[in-house]
Protein backbone atom coordinates (compact mmCIF):
# COMPACT_ATOMS: atom_id res chain seq x y z
CA UNK A 1 0.00 0.00 0.00
CA UNK A 2 1.25 3.48 -0.85
CA UNK A 3 1.36 5.74 2.19
CA UNK A 4 -0.48 9.04 1.96
CA UNK A 5 2.71 10.64 3.21
CA UNK A 6 4.35 9.68 -0.08
CA UNK A 7 1.70 11.19 -2.34
CA UNK A 8 3.46 14.46 -3.05
CA UNK A 9 6.79 12.70 -3.57
CA UNK A 10 5.21 10.24 -5.99
CA UNK A 11 3.56 12.98 -7.99
CA UNK A 12 6.78 15.01 -8.12
CA UNK A 13 8.68 12.03 -9.48
CA UNK A 14 5.89 11.32 -11.93
CA UNK A 15 5.92 14.77 -13.45
CA UNK A 16 9.71 15.08 -13.30
CA UNK A 17 9.88 18.16 -11.06
CA UNK A 18 7.84 20.06 -8.49
CA UNK A 19 9.25 23.50 -9.27
CA UNK A 20 7.98 23.86 -12.81
CA UNK A 21 6.14 27.09 -13.53
CA UNK A 22 2.36 26.82 -13.56
CA UNK A 23 0.92 25.31 -16.75
CA UNK A 24 4.22 23.69 -17.74
CA UNK A 25 4.19 20.18 -16.26
CA UNK A 26 6.04 17.76 -18.56
CA UNK A 27 3.63 15.51 -20.42
CA UNK A 28 0.47 17.30 -19.36
CA UNK A 29 -2.56 17.12 -21.66
CA UNK A 30 -5.05 19.99 -21.74
CA UNK A 31 -8.50 20.59 -23.20
CA UNK A 32 -10.70 23.67 -23.08
CA UNK A 33 -14.38 24.14 -22.28
CA UNK A 34 -16.80 26.97 -21.53
CA UNK A 35 -15.00 29.47 -23.73
CA UNK A 36 -11.41 28.91 -22.71
CA UNK A 37 -11.49 27.27 -19.28
CA UNK A 38 -9.04 24.39 -18.99
CA UNK A 39 -8.98 20.78 -17.82
CA UNK A 40 -5.38 19.60 -17.27
CA UNK A 41 -4.28 15.99 -16.76
CA UNK A 42 -0.92 14.45 -15.86
CA UNK A 43 -0.60 10.66 -15.72
CA UNK A 44 2.31 8.26 -15.85
CA UNK A 45 4.57 5.77 -14.13
CA UNK A 46 7.28 6.52 -11.59
CA UNK A 47 10.23 4.13 -11.76
CA UNK A 48 11.50 5.33 -8.37
CA UNK A 49 8.32 4.33 -6.54
CA UNK A 50 7.21 1.66 -9.03
CA UNK A 51 3.73 3.15 -9.04
CA UNK A 52 1.24 4.88 -11.30
CA UNK A 53 0.04 8.42 -10.62
CA UNK A 54 -2.87 10.43 -12.01
CA UNK A 55 -3.66 14.08 -11.32
CA UNK A 56 -6.19 16.46 -12.85
CA UNK A 57 -6.94 20.16 -12.39
CA UNK A 58 -9.75 22.24 -13.86
CA UNK A 59 -11.25 25.74 -13.92
CA UNK A 60 -14.36 24.66 -12.01
CA UNK A 61 -15.99 25.40 -8.68
CA UNK A 62 -14.88 23.42 -5.63
CA UNK A 63 -17.15 20.40 -5.28
CA UNK A 64 -17.68 19.83 -9.01
CA UNK A 65 -17.85 16.06 -9.72
CA UNK A 66 -15.31 14.44 -12.01
CA UNK A 67 -14.40 10.91 -13.05
CA UNK A 68 -11.32 8.96 -14.04
CA UNK A 69 -11.51 5.90 -16.28
CA UNK A 70 -8.25 4.00 -16.76
CA UNK A 71 -8.09 1.15 -19.27
CA UNK A 72 -5.27 -1.28 -19.97
CA UNK A 73 -3.95 -4.33 -18.12
CA UNK A 74 -5.93 -3.00 -15.14
CA UNK A 75 -9.30 -1.33 -15.75
CA UNK A 76 -10.27 1.18 -13.05
CA UNK A 77 -13.11 3.67 -12.56
CA UNK A 78 -12.93 6.54 -10.06
CA UNK A 79 -15.52 9.05 -8.89
CA UNK A 80 -14.41 12.24 -7.17
CA UNK A 81 -14.81 15.97 -6.80
CA UNK A 82 -12.54 18.90 -7.54
CA UNK A 83 -11.13 20.37 -4.33
CA UNK A 84 -8.98 23.36 -3.43
CA UNK A 85 -5.24 22.69 -3.46
CA UNK A 86 -3.23 23.68 -0.36
CA UNK A 87 -1.23 26.82 -1.22
CA UNK A 88 2.12 25.18 -0.44
CA UNK A 89 1.70 22.79 -3.38
CA UNK A 90 2.41 24.00 -6.90
CA UNK A 91 -0.22 23.15 -9.51
CA UNK A 92 -1.20 24.36 -12.97
CA UNK A 93 -2.75 27.80 -12.52
CA UNK A 94 -3.83 27.16 -8.90
CA UNK A 95 -6.91 25.37 -10.15
CA UNK A 96 -8.95 22.95 -8.01
CA UNK A 97 -7.65 19.37 -8.24
CA UNK A 98 -9.65 16.17 -8.65
CA UNK A 99 -9.80 14.22 -5.38
CA UNK A 100 -10.74 10.54 -5.68
CA UNK A 101 -10.08 9.68 -2.05
CA UNK A 102 -6.37 10.34 -1.71
CA UNK A 103 -6.50 14.09 -1.31
CA UNK A 104 -5.98 16.84 -3.86
CA UNK A 105 -2.37 15.80 -4.53
CA UNK A 106 -3.62 13.02 -6.81
CA UNK A 107 -4.13 9.26 -6.97
CA UNK A 108 -1.12 6.99 -6.61
CA UNK A 109 -1.37 3.20 -6.78
CA UNK A 110 0.29 0.04 -8.03
CA UNK A 111 -0.86 -1.59 -11.26
CA UNK A 112 0.32 -4.27 -13.70
CA UNK A 113 2.90 -3.30 -16.31
CA UNK A 114 1.68 -2.35 -19.78
CA UNK A 115 0.06 0.36 -21.87
CA UNK A 116 -2.71 2.46 -20.33
CA UNK A 117 -5.13 5.19 -21.37
CA UNK A 118 -6.56 7.54 -18.75
CA UNK A 119 -9.73 9.51 -19.46
CA UNK A 120 -10.73 12.35 -17.11
CA UNK A 121 -14.19 13.80 -17.62
CA UNK A 122 -16.39 16.51 -16.12
CA UNK A 123 -19.90 15.57 -17.20
CA UNK A 124 -21.51 18.84 -16.13
CA UNK A 125 -19.12 20.76 -18.40
CA UNK A 126 -19.05 18.19 -21.22
CA UNK A 127 -15.26 18.27 -20.90
CA UNK A 128 -13.03 15.25 -21.45
CA UNK A 129 -9.32 14.66 -21.94
CA UNK A 130 -7.26 11.50 -22.52
CA UNK A 131 -3.67 10.66 -21.64
CA UNK A 132 -1.81 7.47 -22.66
CA UNK A 133 1.33 6.11 -21.02
CA UNK A 134 3.27 2.93 -20.34
CA UNK A 135 3.64 1.56 -16.82
CA UNK A 136 6.50 -0.59 -15.59
CA UNK A 137 6.62 -3.23 -12.91
CA UNK A 138 4.47 -2.79 -9.79
CA UNK A 139 3.66 -5.31 -7.09
CA UNK A 140 0.46 -6.58 -5.58
CA UNK A 141 -0.14 -5.60 -1.97
CA UNK A 142 1.12 -8.78 -0.34
CA UNK A 143 -0.33 -10.65 1.52
CA UNK A 144 -3.74 -9.07 0.77
CA UNK A 145 -3.19 -10.19 -2.83
CA UNK A 146 -4.75 -7.20 -4.64
CA UNK A 147 -3.69 -3.84 -6.03
CA UNK A 148 -4.60 -1.11 -3.54
CA UNK A 149 -6.74 1.64 -5.05
CA UNK A 150 -7.87 5.03 -3.69
CA UNK A 151 -11.17 4.94 -1.79
CA UNK A 152 -13.05 6.57 -4.69
CA UNK A 153 -11.87 3.99 -7.22
CA UNK A 154 -13.04 0.47 -8.08
CA UNK A 155 -11.73 -2.22 -10.42
CA UNK A 156 -13.71 -3.07 -13.55
CA UNK A 157 -13.67 -6.57 -15.05
CA UNK A 158 -13.51 -6.87 -18.83
CA UNK A 159 -14.19 -10.64 -19.03
CA UNK A 160 -16.22 -13.17 -17.04
CA UNK A 161 -13.06 -14.91 -15.86
CA UNK A 162 -11.56 -11.63 -14.72
CA UNK A 163 -14.78 -10.76 -12.90
CA UNK A 164 -14.63 -14.06 -11.03
CA UNK A 165 -10.94 -13.77 -10.17
CA UNK A 166 -11.14 -10.14 -9.05
CA UNK A 167 -14.24 -10.74 -6.93
CA UNK A 168 -12.66 -13.68 -5.11
CA UNK A 169 -9.47 -11.72 -4.47
CA UNK A 170 -11.12 -8.54 -3.20
CA UNK A 171 -13.64 -10.30 -0.93
CA UNK A 172 -10.74 -12.23 0.62
CA UNK A 173 -8.85 -8.96 1.03
CA UNK A 174 -11.71 -7.58 3.13
CA UNK A 175 -11.21 -10.45 5.56
CA UNK A 176 -7.47 -9.95 5.59
CA UNK A 177 -7.69 -6.26 6.58
CA UNK A 178 -10.33 -6.96 9.22
CA UNK A 179 -8.06 -9.65 10.69
CA UNK A 180 -5.26 -7.08 11.02
CA UNK A 181 -7.34 -4.83 13.28
CA UNK A 182 -6.65 -4.77 17.00
CA UNK A 183 -9.25 -6.47 19.17
CA UNK A 184 -12.14 -4.06 19.64
CA UNK A 185 -15.96 -3.92 19.60
CA UNK A 186 -15.72 -2.88 15.93
CA UNK A 187 -13.61 -5.89 14.97
CA UNK A 188 -15.97 -8.23 16.85
CA UNK A 189 -18.75 -6.98 14.57
CA UNK A 190 -16.74 -6.96 11.34
CA UNK A 191 -15.00 -10.35 11.58
CA UNK A 192 -18.18 -12.48 11.40
CA UNK A 193 -19.44 -10.32 8.53
CA UNK A 194 -16.16 -10.72 6.63
CA UNK A 195 -16.29 -14.49 7.15
CA UNK A 196 -19.90 -14.55 6.01
CA UNK A 197 -19.10 -12.54 2.88
CA UNK A 198 -16.25 -14.87 1.92
CA UNK A 199 -18.27 -18.03 2.52
CA UNK A 200 -21.28 -16.66 0.63
CA UNK A 201 -19.22 -15.48 -2.33
CA UNK A 202 -17.42 -18.82 -2.53
CA UNK A 203 -20.76 -20.61 -2.43
CA UNK A 204 -22.29 -18.45 -5.15
CA UNK A 205 -24.67 -16.59 -2.85
CA UNK A 206 -24.07 -13.05 -4.11
CA UNK A 207 -27.06 -11.58 -2.25
CA UNK A 208 -25.79 -12.68 1.17
CA UNK A 209 -22.24 -11.60 0.32
CA UNK A 210 -23.46 -8.16 -0.76
CA UNK A 211 -25.49 -7.69 2.40
CA UNK A 212 -22.48 -8.51 4.61
CA UNK A 213 -20.14 -6.29 2.58
CA UNK A 214 -22.53 -3.34 2.66
CA UNK A 215 -22.79 -3.66 6.43
CA UNK A 216 -19.00 -3.70 6.67
CA UNK A 217 -18.67 -0.63 4.45
CA UNK A 218 -21.27 1.23 6.52
CA UNK A 219 -19.39 0.45 9.75
CA UNK A 220 -16.00 1.86 8.72
CA UNK A 221 -14.84 5.13 7.22
CA UNK A 222 -11.97 6.06 4.88
CA UNK A 223 -11.52 9.26 6.89
CA UNK A 224 -10.39 7.75 10.20
CA UNK A 225 -6.69 7.82 9.36
CA UNK A 226 -6.43 4.20 10.55
CA UNK A 227 -4.82 2.08 7.85
CA UNK A 228 -6.68 -1.17 8.49
CA UNK A 229 -10.08 0.53 8.63
CA UNK A 230 -9.27 2.55 5.51
CA UNK A 231 -8.28 -0.54 3.53
CA UNK A 232 -11.30 -2.47 4.85
CA UNK A 233 -13.56 0.28 3.53
CA UNK A 234 -11.79 0.34 0.16
CA UNK A 235 -11.87 -3.43 -0.31
CA UNK A 236 -15.52 -3.68 0.74
CA UNK A 237 -16.39 -0.92 -1.71
CA UNK A 238 -14.42 -2.60 -4.50
CA UNK A 239 -16.00 -5.98 -3.76
CA UNK A 240 -19.49 -4.47 -3.89
CA UNK A 241 -18.71 -2.85 -7.23
CA UNK A 242 -17.55 -6.16 -8.68
CA UNK A 243 -20.53 -8.12 -7.31
CA UNK A 244 -22.95 -5.59 -8.80
CA UNK A 245 -21.15 -5.11 -12.12
CA UNK A 246 -23.10 -6.25 -15.19
CA UNK A 247 -21.59 -9.42 -16.63
CA UNK A 248 -18.95 -8.59 -19.25
CA UNK A 249 -18.50 -10.60 -22.46
CA UNK A 250 -17.14 -14.08 -21.88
Amino acid sequence: MISRALQVAVLCLLIAACDNPADSYPGQVTTTFDGGKELVVVAGYSLNTQSTGIQAWADVSVGTPGIIEMTGPMHMHCDGTFQAVPPQFNDPGNRPALDVGEGSQGAQFHSPAGSYTVTVAIASKKAEVKKSFKAGVSSLDWPAGVYDLPSGCVPVADTLQQLHDLTVAHVKAVGYWVSRMDASPLKSVLQPLADQANEAETGGDASTALDALRRIRAAVSPETGKTFEYRTYCEANESIALLTQPAPPS
